[in-house]
């Protein structure tokens, strides 16, 4: 081989080489480290996990959504926690709680084998009619819900194994309450459109899968065997322990919600002979719920005591608010009404046109055709109490100011991801915050928040007591009933709710519980330095995380001084 030769040998071999080494850093860029923890975090989103890609909710996709789940909660754990900083190692606990969470629904609960209301996704639909927006819009939304709803009920058929004779009596009566929605409603927006002819077709085909699926659990869910709604101990304990991270099981959970609601029926008690000495806090009660504003000042009572619980919060320096918020109380979109009889709270999402970060508290208004029963239930549940205890719940310094901090929180997954055992529990500690720093304007409303909290109180005996099999679902009816005052058809709403959703209500007592527990411990460490302000500030600057987590965080903070 001649000199030349050899040269451009080697030039060739150079640029090979050239190549092959920037291949590689490409192919370097294009893997992503499975041990980078801010990328797995970028990329993390929790709302994401248990949504099915798969409209049909077939069997396949439940189990494609649970393979999911394993395959983000399997990318987490590899990740080197003893290269994480402190607050990163919080996130990493914080990420794999909510994907235990997510795995035990999706592995063990599993709903959709029992509920048939999780195919029955119509409900909606009235919505789409009546919200504002263009017609073109709500037009596609219907067809492409309209198109698969027939075989989801048809999967619902397949796919349910258990019979659950609660279940099967609220899907029937989600059914007959549809039969409106698909002989009126649909047809009559149908008509106003361009495409009627194929979006009556689509109305008509929808009407006769329900038709057939209401046959279904008429005449062949009952021949499925019977079981229960209950998640089960040995999963309920799974759930305390690896998505909450609480030292409770439910034998102890128990016994928490058990002693606390005897203690607080003493409380109410004792504050009802301060009162009158005649009559029983039940009888007070009911007195208060009878004392109410004027039908159609619904709205303006709620914003007074929405107003007068910010200017509290802010005269006593309970907690630093930074930004410019407001909240406004709203009459509820009248096509909103009918999926509660109380309304919503819509938190501050972005700032509105005049720059300030708006929270919305929808009530639903007071209607001159309502016969008289409804009237008169509607306006015992809008007594003047109810309101002064539940706008702090709701407004200051509850849930919109618990909003404001964590949508300003610079860690992503803190930012985008909470749970109820930390949001819930910071609304009823700001009822009990209020009742602590003079807020009530006399005993008899003082009662009404014990009552108040009685109901928080239950809701942690009948979640764990009917989901480990210690109470069922006609005991803890019973107890809303005879213990708290509900009546009967809305202590099923509650019940049922539990049933479906199993620890989510234990959040609202027990969150406040652990609240107050870090208050405890942060009062005993700051002493003479310590104040309500600094504490709540700190506090909800940690995030909406498991509360072992935010104590973690904050005594960390506290020791480092940051």
């Amino acid at each position: 081989m001649n000199i030349l030769n050899v040269k451009v040998m080697r030039l060739i071999l150079f640029f090979i080489g050239l190549v092959f080494v920037f291949g590689c850093k490409q192919e370097v860029q294009k893997q992503p480290s499975q041990n980078n923890f801010e990328d797995f975090i970028e990329d993390f989103s929790a709302s994401e996990i248990g949504i099915a890609r798969d409209k049909s909710l077939s069997n396949k996709a439940f189990m494609e959504e649970l393979a999911y789940t394993r395959k983000t909660l399997d990318e987490l754990l590899q990740i080197d926690t003893a290269q994480l900083s402190f607050e990163q190692a919080i996130d990493w606990r914080f990420a794999r709680s909510i994907l235990k969470g997510k795995e035990l629904r999706q592995a063990n609960h599993q709903s959709w084998k029992k509920d048939p209301r999780e195919y029955m996704l119509f409900r909606s639909l009235g919505n789409i009619i009546e919200r504002p927006g263009k017609v073109d819009e709500k037009i596609e939304e219907l067809k492409e819900r309209l198109q698969i709803l027939p075989l989801q009920l048809e999967n619902g058929k397949n796919q349910i194994e258990f019979y659950i004779p609660r279940f099967q009596e609220l899907s029937l009566f989600m059914a007959q309450n549809a039969t409106g929605l698909f002989n009126t409603s649909l047809p009559e927006f149908a008509t106003t459109t361009n495409g009627e002819a194929e979006l009556i077709l689509l109305i008509n085909d929808a009407q006769k899968a329900l038709e057939d699926f209401v046959l279904y659990l008429t005449k062949e869910l009952p021949k499925k065997p019977l079981t229960g709604f209950e998640m089960g101990e040995e999963t309920y304990n799974q759930m305390l322990e690896q998505e909450l991270l609480l030292d409770y099981t439910t034998e102890t959970l128990w016994q928490f919600g058990r002693a606390k609601f005897e203690a607080t029926l003493t409380e109410l008690e004792i504050l009802a002979k301060e009162i009158d000495s005649s009559k029983s806090w039940q009888e007070l009660a009911l007195e208060i719920k009878n004392d109410y504003p004027k039908p159609h000042e619904m709205i303006e009572a709620h914003q007074l005591w929405v107003d007068s619980s910010k200017a509290h919060i802010l005269n006593h320096k309970l907690i630093p608010i930074p930004w410019e918020e407001r909240v406004q109380v709203v009459p509820r979109a009248e096509y909103l009404r009918k999926t509660s009889y109380y309304g919503n709270f819509s938190r501050a999402k972005a700032k509105d046109e005049l720059g300030i970060l708006t929270a919305q508290w929808m009530i639903n208004p007071y209607e001159d055709w309502w016969d008289e029963k409804t009237k008169q239930e509607y306006l015992v549940e809008h007594d003047w109490g109810v309101i002064i205890v539940t706008a702090p719940h709701e407004s200051y310094g509850g849930h919109h100011v618990q909003g404001l901090y964590q949508m300003h929180n610079p860690r992503k997954i803190r930012r985008e991801n909470g749970l109820s055992l930390f949001s819930e529990g910071w609304g009823l500690y700001n009822e009990q915050l209020m009742a602590e720093t003079g807020f009530f304007p006399n005993k008899r409303i003082h009662l009404r928040q014990l009552q108040l909290r009685l109901w928080r109180n239950a809701r942690v005996i009948y979640d764990v007591g009917m989901h480990s099999g210690r109470m069922t679902y006609e005991e803890a009816v019973a107890l809303m009933t005879d213990k708290v005052g509900f009546l009967r058809w809305a202590a099923q709403l509650e019940i049922d709710s539990a049933a479906k959703s199993p620890g989510y209500f234990i959040g609202y007592y027990l969150g406040m519980s652990e609240i107050l527990r870090i208050r405890d411990l942060y009062k005993q460490k700051m002493g003479a330095r310590f104040t309500l302000g600094d504490f709540h500030e700190k506090l909800l600057k940690t995030g909406n995380m498991p509360p072992s987590l935010m104590e973690e965080s904050l005594m960390s903070n506290l020791d480092t001084g940051t």
